[in-house]
Parts: structure tokens; C-alpha cells; sequence
């Protein structure tokens, strides 16, 4: 059984870290490319945009909006664990999704740290927002032992962790709608702010 817990730990963590540096990377050439495009660090005009998408996205999560997310149809492979070995394969897991572009995109969020990672400008912020995009992705699964208690929970985990589908992409689109408005307050000059 320890065996199988430094197994965990190992793949886990060469998961975690192999996405942490492909997905630092994605940020700081988003930030790059922003920034080359004009993009200027603290935002500026860019809110306006960002807090357009924001609240666009946030439709399409509640079915307001119909759109397909530009994304790959594709998903990292199983077989990677038999020909490389799980710690291995777990690495090359995490570099693969860690990159966010290369692999499928479930829900709008993404695309709005995209805009904002490319909209400010910042190559050190983009690498520091897709960072702790990617630590958010991770952090269930090194979570998840923490809610077996049990053997028969593994059947169960399903049911505990992921429920319906539409509940996340309502979250996602509470959590769209309330960054679309810190945006547009954002780009409010300061002389309109309620607060200042």
C-alpha cells in the first residue's frame, strides 16, 4: 500500500510541476505577444474588452448564447502510462493540458485568462495568471485522497466529486459575469467610481 502511495505522490507531483512550467510558459508568451501588440501593463482601455467577453462567455455557460469555444478535439494519451510508466506518462500529461491550447476547452474561464494574460501586456503577470490557472486545475487531485476514506469510496468518487455538468458551467458563468463587472468598473474613470 505505501508503494502505491509514493506511486500517487510521484505522478502527481511530476504532473504538477511539468504543467506548471508548460503553463507558466503559455502565460508569458501571451503576456509577450500582448505587449508587442501594444498591450500596456495595469490594463487601461483593455477592460473594456475583457469585460465584454467576460459577460459574453458568462451567457454561453447559463445557454443564453450558443457557441462552440475554439479549442482542439483532442485529449492527452492513455497509452503514454504503458510505454513510459505512470510518473513519466504524468509529466507528459501535465505538459500536454498544462498548455491549455493543445487539448479540449470545457468552459468559457479560460479564454478570459487568455485575454487578460494578452491584454495587459505583462509577460511576468500572463506567466503568473496561467500559473495559478493551472494550480487551480491540479488542486483537486491532490485533493482527492482526502475524500476516500475507504476502498468502496473509489466507486462513489464520481458521485461525491463531479456532479451535473450544467452546475459547473453555471459557476463558471457566476463567476464570468462577476469578473465582466470588476472589468467594466475597472475602465470607469476615476472620477465615476462610486468608491475612490
Amino acid at each position: 500500500m505505501a508503494g502505491k502511495h509514493r506511486l500517487w505522490f510521484r505522478s502527481v507531483l511530476a504532473y504538477t510541476i511539468a504543467g506548471s512550467v508548460s503553463a507558466t510558459l503559455v502565460g508569458v508568451l501571451l503576456g509577450a505577444i500582448g505587449r508587442a501588440l501594444g498591450g500596456k501593463p495595469g490594463g487601461g482601455k483593455i477592460f473594456y474588452p475583457i469585460g465584454f467577453l467576460a459577460l459574453t462567455l458568462a451567457a454561453r455557460e447559463w445557454g443564453f448564447l450558443k457557441f462552440d469555444l475554439p479549442e482542439r478535439k483532442r485529449q492527452t494519451r492513455k497509452a503514454w502510462a504503458h510505454e513510459f510508466g505512470f510518473v513519466t506518462a504524468s509529466a507528459m500529461w501535465g505538459m500536454d493540458i498544462g498548455f491549455g491550447f493543445g487539448t479540449r476547452i470545457t468552459y468559457g474561464g479560460f479564454w478570459l485568462l487568455v485575454a487578460v494574460a494578452a491584454g495587459f501586456g505583462d509577460p511576468a503577470y500572463g506567466g503568473a495568471i496561467m500559473l495559478t490557472y493551472w494550480l487551480g486545475r491540479v488542486l483537486p487531485t491532490w485533493l482527492a485522497p482526502l475524500l476516500l476514506t475507504s476502498v468502496s469510496d473509489v466507486m462513489e468518487l464520481p458521485r461525491v466529486i463531479l456532479v451535473e455538468g450544467s452546475l459547473y458551467h453555471r459557476l463558471v458563468g457566476v463567476a464570468l459575469f462577476w469578473s465582466g463587472g470588476l472589468a467594466f468598473f475597472a475602465a470607469l474613470p476615476e472620477y465615476l467610481r462610486p468608491f475612490h
